[in-house]
């Protein structure tokens, strides 16, 4: 059997299991809580394609004995996925990395070009009421937008910037894009730290995974360092953003408009303060930034292939984790990171 979990999947992409490996299809929309999935996974499943919002737990993973493969799609699998327990117990894990890079990065220029003109702020009134000639946005050309993160998605970003809206891009990541640099001719500028790259970020976009290394990377020392005023822009995950520092950067106005797609906990009390007190201030979709059609057909096409390389051949290009170093060969590069 291969279980299939998340919304929006095209169950007819799923059919190559089907026909070249006689498994079973079953597909629950979800999100399952951490028990339910783990009774899924007990089932005989050898194969899990893993496209929603639940938690693969160590525990959930020592419940399924007979899962040989796990295909998650996207990118970001580190908060979902178990890894070095899947690892432990010889179970493949694999990503789509690529696939929605395109969606991802039209969908962040589209929230920072939101924020940028408080577009959410002039839906409705027929004027826009300004007071004076400073509460007008600038073009983008004029502002200085700061990229963490210089992953597939992060360059995509910096190229539509630089090369559509000839603005000004500074960036840091792990590695430094020297060759991307000398393309965008001055357009594109690297800082060593996040706390250089905050001081000159007019518009902060977050474009890293989440991992213990990025959690809360964004903190109070990082925003009281922005330009008052600022704008952070997160279609990344939200737990990279400090909530608190989030809160109080918004109450300084050092912060004027906060992007999210995916929030904080609703149940959580900073969750809900930062809803009721800065709601007008907040820009929060619901973890859309990828769910094109064609984006999702994409990764669930490269899942299935995943699944079928592995089960066919012990193998995929797109594995991860150390797994592979157990079995004699030479550790595999993670994919997928985006900084």
């Amino acid at each position: 059997m291969v279980l299939v979990t998340g919304a929006g999947i095209d169950t007819k992409l799923l059919a190559p299991l089907e026909e070249r490996h006689n498994l079973k299809v079953l597909h629950l929309p979800g999100p399952l809580d951490e028990a339910r999935l783990g009774d899924h996974l007990r089932r005989h499943v050898r194969a899990y394609l893993h496209g929603g919002e639940e938690r693969a737990t160590g525990g959930v993973l020592r419940k399924a004995g007979a899962l040989k493969v796990i295909a998650f799609v996207g990118v970001g699998y580190e908060n979902f996925i178990d890894v070095p327990t899947a690892d432990e117990l010889n179970i493949a894990v694999t990503n789509t990395p690529g696939a929605a890079t395109d969606a991802v990065a039209a969908f962040t220029v589209g929230q920072i070009i939101n924020a940028n003109w408080l577009i959410p702020h002039h839906l409705g009134p027929p004027v826009p009421g300004w007071k004076n000639p400073g509460e007008m946005p600038h073009e983008l050309g004029a502002r200085r937008v700061g990229i963490l993160g210089m992953g597939a998605n992060g360059r995509r970003i910096a190229e539509i910037l630089c090369d559509g809206f000839h603005a000004t891009v500074t960036y840091h990541s792990r590695t430094r894009r020297a060759d991307f640099e000398r393309k965008r001719k001055g357009r594109l500028c690297y800082r060593g730290s996040v706390s250089e790259l905050a001081e000159v970020s007019d518009i902060l976009v977050v474009m890293v995974p989440e991992t213990d290394e990025t959690r809360s990377m964004i903190d109070s020392s990082v925003i009281d360092l922005m330009p008052r005023g600022s704008v952070i822009v997160n279609t990344a995950r939200p737990a990279i953003v400090d909530p608190y520092a989030l809160y109080a950067g918004l109450r300084d106005e050092r912060v004027r408009m906060a992007v999210f797609d995916g929030f904080y906990d609703p149940d959580s009390d900073i969750g809900s303060k930062l809803r009721r007190d800065f709601g007008d201030r907040l820009l929060v979709t619901g973890h859309i930034a990828s769910h094109t059609q064609e984006t999702m057909n994409r990764m669930i096409t490269q899942a299935v292939a995943s699944i079928d390389n592995y089960l066919t051949n012990g193998t995929d290009q797109y594995e991860v984790g150390n797994r592979r170093d157990k079995c004699g060969e030479a550790p595999r590069v993670t994919c997928g990171q985006s900084s």
